[in-house]
Formats: C-alpha cells, structure tokens, sequence
C-alpha cells in the first residue's frame, strides 16, 4: 500500500471510529453531547492500534482503532476481564465493537511511569517507591490463572530471537554471517530459550515495561480503581499479548527496561526485593531450587538477554518495515544489556566476543548510517515516482 493510500485508509477509519462513538454515546454516558467532546490522536505504539483520546471538561475516554485484520481485540477483552477478576488495575471497556476493531476505554491519563522514572533519576531520587507499585500490580497479575493463555513456548522463544539475526544484523548492519557466526547465535538462541522454559511457568504480561505503565493522577475517579490500590497509583495496558511463560520474563522488562537504565547493583537489589515479595504471596515456589538467589538472578539476567534480542529486532523492524525512526535511539541500550549480560556467563562466550568484534564497536555510527542510507533511498524512490 503506497503512502497516500495508507492516509486515506487511515483517515477513513478515523471518520468511521468518531461515528461509532457517536452512535454509543448515550449508553456511555447519558447526560453527554458528541458535538461538546474534541477527539486527538495519542501517540501510538508499536503495533497498528491507533489511540485517541475524546474529552470534554468534564469527560475522557480513549478510543481505539484496532484494524481487525491486524490485531486481534477479542484477546485484549479477554484478558483484560482475567487480570481485572484478580484486582490488576485496566483499563474499564465501556463500549467495543470487534467486527470493526473499535474500543472505548477509561482514561488513565497521560503520565507514563518512565517519564516519572526519568525525573527521578534526574533528580537524583530514590525510584523504589515508584517501582514498588509497579510490583504490586504484576505480583496480581503473575496470579492470574493460566489455563487459556498460550503457552510461552521453546519455538516462540526462538522466533523471537531469530528477529535480531533477520532485522538487525542483516537488515540494519548488513552484515552477511558465515556459518560459525550463525552457528555461535544458534548457540546462544538455544541456551537461552532452555533457560526460560526451565523456569516457573506463570502468567506473563509479555511487554510489561515503564511505557505500558502509566502513573494515575489523585483526582481520577474510574470505577476500575478500587479500594484495593489504596497507595498504587499504576496502570496497566498492552496486555492482549499475556502468555503462560517464564516467571522472570516481565521483571526483567521492567528492571531492565530498554527505554531507562540504571546501575547493576540498583538492578540487582530491585530484582531480589521483588524475589521476597513473590515468595511472601507463594508466587514462586519455595522448594524450587531455581529459586535461589543466585540462580534467581542467573535466571532473570538470560532472560533479560532472550528479552534483549527480541527488542533489538523489533526496533529494527519498526525502523525499515515501518519507517518508525525514534527506535533506534533504544537500540545501543538495549544492546549495552545484552552485552553485558554475555560478559557475565561463561555460557555465553562466544557471543560476547562475536558482539564485541562486530557490533559494539561505533554501534551508534553503523545504526546512524544504516538510517541515513535508508532515507535517502526513500527519498530516491519518491523522486522516481514523482
């Protein structure tokens, strides 16, 4: 689909979402006028969901364009229904209609738990607090019941990783790998995907970082916030993903967020503070040997590396197929988890060295010229049409 098309698709579906609201309006909210309510476009995320938000003085929803053909919303409402039963703070739906892939949710506002994070690590403030409302809602969460999530399996794990090879290593560095560095990526892909399925098996958020987390101001007042959260101001979204899958996977997304970094040892001691927490509530088993502190912490560093490679490639992907720039700012973060997760376990030598004599070297340089490249094609091409 050329460029012009995909506006012209994208402003029809907005003429089609405002009319939808419109027409559910009055079960919404009686008292409303759709003529008072101005409708704006959020800034969207990394998929082909599109937000809006629609408010008045008094009134704010979010609304959702969710192309059926593209992403799947009945998994959104499902699970959605599942983490709200267990007290996990969502999104309320007030309205949906999935033949035509509209939503229309309660507003958390604005205020992402990153944005937060990033005035308290400018300020040199202690970001325990916000990060201990970020436990309590996934401590709900990983006690959600598991029997219709899908399984988190060896193969997924391996599709996963096996973007960083396509996307990135290929796609943004242009490497052409031999088969010894194929052969040390298989390696490693292997290693960590055994890693996350010897793990407890719980329910999984899957994208559970700081900019799915969004700090709710005082003065909301939603049904969905309960008593329960008396002192957790934190919201969840982006869940329609939730799997059956490794107990370590979305602490790590949290602690070692692609979008903020912050010292080792500040990682660390968060990582054992949520260990306690889990094992308080009987979240985690207390006879499993991998429970451990040490192996926790082995458990949670590889998956954070599995995890890393994931994020690695996507961000890739967002940039050539989707020409979304800003992710590659994330990519050298991320990067700078992997490698030094690889440093750190003996299993993962060869990776290291591989990345090390590679990769990491003027990695800021390579992904800045791979970007200039692309968009002087791009604009190479719009010359040819035109």
């Amino acid at each position: 689909m050329s460029e012009s098309s995909t506006k012209d698709n994208n402003q029809a579906r907005i003429k089609l979402l405002k009319g939808w609201f419109q027409s559910v309006l009055a079960e919404i909210s009686p008292n409303a006028q759709f003529d008072d309510f101005i409708v704006n476009l959020i800034q969207g995320d990394a998929s082909f969901r599109r937000y809006f938000r629609a408010h008045t003085q008094n009134e704010s929803y979010i609304l959702v364009d969710a192309p059926p053909d593209k992403e799947n919303s009945q998994a959104f409402v499902d699970i959605a229904k599942a983490f709200s039963k267990k007290g996990v703070q969502v999104p309320s739906i007030y309205q949906l209609d999935l033949e035509q892939g509209f939503l229309c949710l309660s507003d958390f506002g604005d205020t992402l738990l990153w944005s937060q994070l990033k005035q308290a690590q400018s300020l040199g403030v202690d970001a325990s607090p916000l990060y201990r409302s970020a436990f309590r809602e996934l401590l709900l969460i990983q006690q959600v019941p598991t029997e219709k999530l899908p399984v988190f399996s060896k193969n997924l794990l391996h599709q996963e990783m096996e973007l960083f090879r396509h996307w990135f290593c290929e796609g943004i560095l242009n490497l052409t790998l031999s088969d010894h560095e194929n052969t040390v990526l298989n390696k490693a892909f292997n290693y960590l995907g055994q890693s996350a399925i010897s793990q407890h098996q719980i329910c999984v958020h899957r994208d559970y970082h700081s900019r799915n987390l969004l700090c709710i101001e005082d003065d909301v007042t939603d049904e969905s916030l309960t008593d329960s959260h008396a002192g957790s101001h934190i919201g969840v979204i982006d869940f329609q993903d939730a799997v059956n899958g490794p107990f370590t996977y979305d602490l790590v997304s949290l602690l070692k967020d692609c979008y903020i970094a912050w010292p080792v040892d500040q990682v660390k001691n968060w990582a054992l503070e949520y260990r306690e927490l889990a094992l308080k509530q009987k979240i985690l088993p207390v006879d499993d040997e991998n429970i451990a502190q040490d192996k926790f912490l082995k458990s949670f560093d590889l998956m954070g590396a599995q995890r890393h490679l994931k994020a690695i490639g996507i961000f890739s992907r967002l940039y050539l197929r989707d020409k979304k720039i800003t992710y590659l700012n994330d990519i050298p973060r991320t990067l700078s988890y992997l490698y030094q997760t690889a440093a750190d376990y003996s299993e993962l030598d060869e990776l290291h060295a591989w990345l090390g004599a590679n990769v990491m070297p003027d990695v800021e340089q390579k992904i800045l010229a791979a970007s200039t490249s692309l968009s002087n094609l791009n604009s190479s091409n719009k010359s040819v049409e035109t």
